[in-house]
């Protein structure tokens, strides 16, 4: 219900917002323009706003209406309008001339009476307000601009009820303005944390903008105001005096300022019948431009007969009589108009990310549509007969997790197996012991998880099942600009599922805005999950040159497949930069003879050039980094190449350091089903001849690279997973830092001690304080790594409650859960859980 509601509001957000948003953005606009107009104007005025006084004497007021009304013979006067202020004009108002509702009003030297030109530019601020009241369309626009100031309520609202953070006590979780997210996310950050900034400025804008707007609403304030104003005297009439005397308007201003002797600006209406005298005036220092004091004077005798004080009236009667210093910002002084004029200008932001978030949500939902099809196009895969499909979920809350689903699985159905794609609230956790199951998780907000995937996750939290027959892999979406929340909605569906006894095919991948290294290295699980790793990459490494330098067989006689030593070093010397830790992508070739022999039999010139893109090359260099089709004797060269799919990258773990001068590698040379050399490690340990180029990219891998800090490591693996281990150690020993453990193994000792010796040299100059080489075929009964750990439970514990973290890297299939489960029995499954998410259990596993 609550996700369905939030769906709710959320579409009618966006609906809202493309419509009405350019509207508010105008409204806005204009009003920010309107905030300091009579500024403006009066600095664009010199000489008709304000006067030189130059030791002139101000003329008395009668004097000074004696001099207007000679200068306009025939036109009554109806008020006047007097400053404090020397320098300041006075104003002087006619009455309406052919029943209008209203006069002319002029500027008057008030040393003088000469009335003053009209103000320039005071008809584009005329225009200005037209537009910002009523669009400049009189009635329709009046109600347009009435409608869209009550959905701005709504967008008030409704945005602070969507972008409400679990961390919803954090100030900076609400307010700080991250400038290094990227694309989508940042547009949404904007969005969202502007908008949290000015939400009190637009809620007062616009409910104090529905006064000009709806008479139903502004007889409601002004009921609600007088309702707190406390009980007036009632000024009881006089009897009837006969004819007033005649006025003596000089007499009345003494008065008025015998009675409020400290004012800015004061104005008086002739009266049009024998009543009181008014004057109303502002104080020396009034709290805004409305804050209006209203004095009457008696006609016979001058004496006050009312005086009502702006001051003195409750805060009901302050805020139902300051509609338009609320409506500026003036209420709050002048920080307050400097305040609500940036939130009129920022209005436009509002409608510009909104709209450009509308429009990248249709362009996701087109490629959704588009990947959706073709994978509908695909011909089904039978399931294996012992196997149900492979089920994917999405949790998408813009629709890239929705995307890469249907990218999993039109990969997974073109590798033959049989899938179902899910969203990941349609799924109910119980009911997916026993399948295989491919998680596509984006993060929303503040590490929250999307609307869609609220309901899963919540079951999980609250009535978790055992989910030990569920085997796993986690895709975790997010943008590292959130830095805590970073993948916080996959991190924690992980550790949910693996504490309900689910297992991973593969640890968690995650991707930091749509990285296209992490989502290679997703594709390559899928490889390893389908038996099919040559399937071409959804977008492939942008490759550097290196060249092989060094190739060493570390293992011969070995029960094993080879292993080697590879070292490789940049054609730029620029690209001889990484962390322990990261991962070598590698571009396979085919061997020169295997490609000649091709050629041979289709009968093509290897040096023919052909164009791919805008780039002409060779045919045989083509044909060396693509998946060699059969041979047909007759097709023209441009046809073969355009026709080639490339070869997909491979990874490997990088097992030195830059300052080694070299990027090593260790790896094993693996066979294909038909006997033939892999595609990566036969191109690297077999078709590869020294001082050959090398395709090769590195992928940051922020999950394994060592702690910053001395604390006690300890380093589990086995076969080439010793790699990534060696980096590690380097990485520690140059840090000073000695506090290490290694745990290897390997299949016999006397064949498969890789870099034995420089290990050795380690543990006698005490940079590694413990090494545990375990041979699993030494001895009759096998033994591997988690057995020397299960035996030194205590040692294991010791290094862990100091501090320390384990890292483990090597096979998934094996040693990977023996060590895991090994971990969990000797601190507890809880604890171990609590370890991961502290990034002091971390593992590279493959």
């Amino acid at each position: 219900m609550t996700t369905t509601f939030r769906n709710a509001v959320f579409q009618v957000h966006w609906f809202l917002g493309i419509t009405a948003g350019v509207v508010l953005a105008l409204v806005g606009v204009t009003g920010g323009m309107l905030s300091f107009e009579d500024e403006i104007l009066e600095a664009l005025n010199p000489g008709v706003m304000t006067v030189e006084p130059a030791g002139r004497a101000a003329l008395s007021p009668s004097a000074l209406m004696e001099r207007v009304a000679a200068a306009r013979p025939g036109e009554a006067i109806a008020s006047l309008e007097l400053s404090a202020d020397p320098s300041d004009a006075a104003m002087v108002g006619f009455a309406p001339r052919d029943g209008g509702r209203r006069g002319e009003r002029r500027h008057v030297d008030p040393y003088s009476g000469a009335i003053l030109p009209e103000p320039r530019y005071q008809e584009f601020f005329r225009t200005t307000m037209r537009l910002h009241r009523w669009l400049a369309v009189d009635d329709v626009g009046k109600q347009i601009v009435g409608a869209s100031t009550v959905i701005l309520i709504f967008f008030c609202v409704s945005g602070l009820y969507l972008r409400w953070p679990r961390r919803w006590g954090s100030l900076r979780t609400w307010l700080a303005l991250d400038w290094k997210q990227k694309g989508r996310n940042f547009l949404w950050h904007l969005h969202s944390v502007v908008g949290t900034w000015m939400l009190v400025a637009y809620l007062v804008m616009s409910l104090t903008g529905l006064w000009w707007s709806y008479g139903w609403y502004r007889d409601a304030v002004n009921a609600w105001a007088e309702s707190g104003a406390p009980t007036r005297a009632e000024i009881v009439p006089t009897a009837d005096r006969g004819t007033p005397p005649a006025l003596d308007i000089d007499a009345a201003w003494q008065a008025f300022a015998a009675t409020a002797p400290a004012w800015s600006t004061a104005s008086f209406n002739l009266p049009k019948d024998d009543g009181a005298l008014s004057f109303r005036y502002l104080d020396a220092d009034p709290a805004h431009e409305r804050a209006r004091n209203t004095l009457s004077l008696d006609r016979w005798t001058l004496a006050p007969v009312a005086h009502e004080r702006y001051d003195d009236g409750s805060l009901r009667q302050k805020i139902g009589g300051s509609m338009f210093p609320l409506h500026r910002g003036s209420f709050f002084g002048t920080t307050g108009v400097v305040v609500f004029m940036l939130a009129s200008l920022l209005m436009p932001v509002f409608a510009v990310t909104g709209w450009m978030l509308y429009l990248d949500r249709r362009r996701r939902k087109r490629t959704v549509a588009t990947t959706a099809g073709a994978l509908a196009a695909l011909p089904a895969a039978p399931p294996a007969p012992a196997e149900k499909p492979i089920l994917i979920a999405h949790a998408s809350q813009t629709g890239t997790a929705e995307q890469l689903a249907l990218q999993t699985a039109a990969t997974l159905r073109d590798s033959g197996c049989a899938v179902e794609v899910k969203t990941l609230g349609a799924l109910k956790p119980a009911e997916l012991d026993g399948r295989r199951l491919l998680l596509v998780a984006s993060t929303f907000g503040e590490g929250e998880a999307p609307d869609s995937a609220r309901a899963f996750l919540r079951q999980l939290q609250d009535r978790p099942p055992r989910l030990a027959r569920l085997r796993y892999g986690l895709l975790a979406l997010g943008d590292r600009g959130y830095r805590d929340s970073y993948c916080g909605f996959g991190r924690e569906l992980d550790q949910r599922l693996h504490h309900a006894g689910a297992q991973p095919l593969f640890d968690r991948v995650e991707v930091d805005d749509n990285d296209p290294a992490a989502l290679r290295h997703w594709q390559h699980h899928l490889g390893q999950l389908s038996g099919n790793t040559d399937a071409p990459d959804w977008r492939a490494p942008d490759y550097r040159r290196w060249r092989l330098v060094e190739r060493r067989l570390l293992n011969l006689g070995s029960a094993g497949g080879p292993a080697f030593h590879l070292a490789l070093q940049p054609e730029d010397a620029a690209d001889l930069q990484w962390q322990a830790g990261d991962v070598a992508e590698i571009g396979p070739r085919h061997s020169a003879a295997r490609v000649d022999a091709w050629l041979a039999e289709a009968r093509l010139d290897p040096g023919e050039m052909v164009t791919l893109g805008d780039v002409r090359e060779a045919l045989a260099d083509v044909l060396a980094r693509s998946h060699l089709p059969p041979a047909a004797p007759g097709t023209p060269a441009q046809a073969v190449a355009d026709a080639l799919r490339p070869l997909p990258h491979r990874e490997y773990s990088i097992a030195s350091l830059p300052a080694d001068g070299s990027l090593q590698l260790l790896v094993r040379r693996m066979a294909r089903p038909d006997g033939q050399p892999g595609i990566g490690s036969g191109w690297l340990t077999d078709g590869a001849h020294i001082g050959e180029s090398i395709d090769l990219r590195i992928r940051s891998n922020p999950r394994f690279h060592p702690p910053a800090d001395d604390r006690p490591l300890m380093l589990v693996g086995n076969g080439t997973g010793l790699a990534g281990l060696r980096a590690l150690l380097k990485a520690r020993i140059a840090a000073g830092h000695s506090r290490n453990w290694l745990v290897f193994g390997e299949r016999n000792a006397a064949h498969d001690g890789f870099h034995a010796d420089e290990l050795m040299a380690w543990q006698r100059d005490g940079h590694l304080q413990r090494l545990d080489r375990v041979f699993s075929r030494d001895q009759p009964q096998r033994r591997y790594v988690q057995h020397v750990l299960g035996e030194s439970a205590e040692k294991v514990r010791h290094w862990i409650e100091a501090g320390g973290a384990v890292y483990v890297c090597g096979s998934l299939e094996g040693m990977a859960p023996a060590v895991d489960a090994v971990l969990a029995d000797i601190v507890g499954r809880d604890a171990l859980e609590a370890l991961a998410a502290e990034g002091r259990y971390r593992r590279d596993v493959y």
